[in-house]
């Protein structure tokens, strides 16, 4: 009778789970996805687009194969397949999006994935919300942004390696010769109201670098009326940069208060300084600014008091703490002395 009992009770059990496995997968069935998301045992959530074309897109973006102790920034997850696809190469994962993604958090029960999410806007990101990264995937989201240089902004604060930004662009039936981006004030674009932005890809990598990273490179590979940029921090090593530096920086000064001071944010977060042994006729464009381990692009070089000088300016890299740094350049194959800096707390606008 035990025996019977305890038979009874296995095979309850065994109804119940079963249940609960229908119950779960009619309710992911009947969701409304954007992502096919694989779930294992055969389970794949009914995704408008693909699991075999998002994965062909997760490996266009040029992550390592080889993510265990890297930390990604997923912004604008939704659903969560490049959060999840990340996580499944071992990296330590946060998404975040403005809206709570119900279909994100079921996919993430299913999986047991470990990957932290927060409801958050982009401009809410910052170093003391979230921490630092060493990747960040901004996909299809800058065109949503009403702000999308001050979104770019927040991105750059928080990465340490490299950000993949990928965005609607309107190269592919608008052709201009210069930096221009269109605006829509309806449902011009799509027929969605929080469609707000299309720039072509030279604004886009324009306004990547201005944001403060260092160098912005194409990533290649089919994105329909989209584009999407590899945004590096630093700039690439050259193997061929000379061992002795010919260049001197004798002093580095804040040329907005022309104090010593200079802050890590806010209005007056620049730096400026005096190098000797430039090429007569160097360009902003072929000078590298290294502050604090980060590349950044001067947006000045001229003339100064002192007549074997030059004057170069350039922005304080996002991201850096207010703490000693060093700064130095290089310039074609030559390269400065390092120069020693007191950044401090800042944050007036």
């Amino acid at each position: 009778m035990q025996s019977i009992r305890k038979h009874e009770g296995e095979k309850s059990a065994r109804q119940a789970i079963v249940e609960e496995n229908k119950q779960f997968n009619q309710e992911m069935e009947s969701g409304s996805w954007w992502h096919s998301i694989d779930l294992g045992g055969g389970k794949v959530t009914p995704g408008v687009h693909a699991l075999d074309h998002l994965k062909e897109k997760y490996a266009q973006l040029g992550l390592p194969e080889d993510l265990a102790g890297k930390r990604i920034l997923d912004i604008g997850c939704w659903d969560g397949f490049y959060s999840f696809e990340a996580e499944r190469h071992g990296a330590s994962v946060v998404s975040i999006d403005c809206l709570r993604p119900e279909n994100f958090l079921a996919a993430h029960t299913a999986l047991h994935s470990k990957a932290e999410f927060h409801e958050m806007s982009v401009y809410e990101i910052s170093r003391e919300t979230l921490g630092t990264f060493d990747m960040v995937l901004l996909l299809g989201v800058l065109y949503h942004l009403r702000h999308p240089l001050l979104g770019l902004e927040r991105v750059c604060e928080v990465t340490r390696d490299f950000a993949v930004i990928e965005s609607h662009v309107i190269d592919d039936f608008f052709t201009a010769p210069r930096p221009v981006m269109e605006f829509y004030e309806f449902e011009e674009l799509g027929g969605q109201y929080d469609n707000w932005w299309g720039p072509n890809c030279e604004c886009l990598m324009e306004m990547i670098r201005s944001a403060g990273f260092a160098r912005v490179e194409p990533l290649p590979g089919k994105w329909p009326r989209a584009a999407a940029f590899k945004a590096y921090r630093n700039w690439e090593p050259d193997p061929e940069l000379e061992r002795s530096p010919s260049i001197l920086i004798p002093e580095i000064f804040n040329p907005v208060t022309w104090q010593e001071e200079i802050p890590v944010r806010g209005r007056n977060a620049f730096l400026g300084m005096y190098a000797k042994g430039l090429p007569e006729n160097v360009s902003r464009e072929k000078v590298r600014v290294h502050v604090g381990g980060f590349g950044i692009m001067p947006y000045f070089i001229g003339g100064s008091q002192y007549p074997e000088y030059k004057q170069i300016n350039a922005p304080v890299p996002p991201g850096l703490d207010p703490q000693a740094a060093t700064v130095w350049l290089e310039i074609g194959k030559k390269k400065s002395n390092e120069a020693e800096i007191e950044l401090v707390e800042g944050g007036d606008w």
